[in-house]
């Protein structure tokens, strides 16, 4: 599929970015790949493991923010594999609370398409709705990330 084609790239690019000093964009590679793994249908155990084994790379690197991404994908994960569930909405909920004191906006909608994905994956259609009206119109801050098509399909 295109978005599969797409992980292999993701990586070189972290690779490239490494190579050239250009941290921020591989961390920003390794984000992306990381959504785009979830998005592909890999399993869930392969996934795990490989975003577990990202993050000491990302703390190694003091790329914090792109940590905190990818720590939002896993948590969603592991929800969804049934493991640390409640911790997991601790996590995504203490990440909204720092988002909102800190007036991150991408944040905030990066935790708020995750927790869509596990809603719409679960069918808990009126708990998606309320999220997305919760959230308001985070489309124009996931440009170029598809899933916050999603937004658009429950908001209509």
């Amino acid at each position: 599929s295109p978005l599969q084609d797409t992980i292999a790239p993701l990586l070189k690019g972290y690779q490239i970015g490494l190579e050239t000093g250009g941290i921020e964009g591989a961390g920003f590679c390794l984000i992306i790949r990381s959504y785009h793994l979830f998005f592909t249908g890999r399993s869930l155990d392969s996934i795990q493991k490989e975003l577990e084994a990202t993050i000491p790379v990302l703390t190694q690197l003091k790329q914090d923010d792109s940590k905190l991404k990818i720590t939002i994908v896993l948590t969603t994960v592991k929800k969804l594999r049934g493991i640390d569930a409640e911790a997991g909405d601790k996590i995504l909920d203490s990440t909204l609370a720092s988002a909102a004191s800190s007036g991150s906006v991408a944040l905030s909608a990066a935790v708020n398409l995750t927790k869509l994905e596990v809603l719409v994956f679960f069918q808990q259609w009126r708990e998606a709705l309320d999220l997305v009206r919760k959230a308001g119109n985070v489309r124009l801050l996931l440009l170029g990330i598809f899933a916050s098509v999603r937004y658009t399909f429950l908001e209509a």
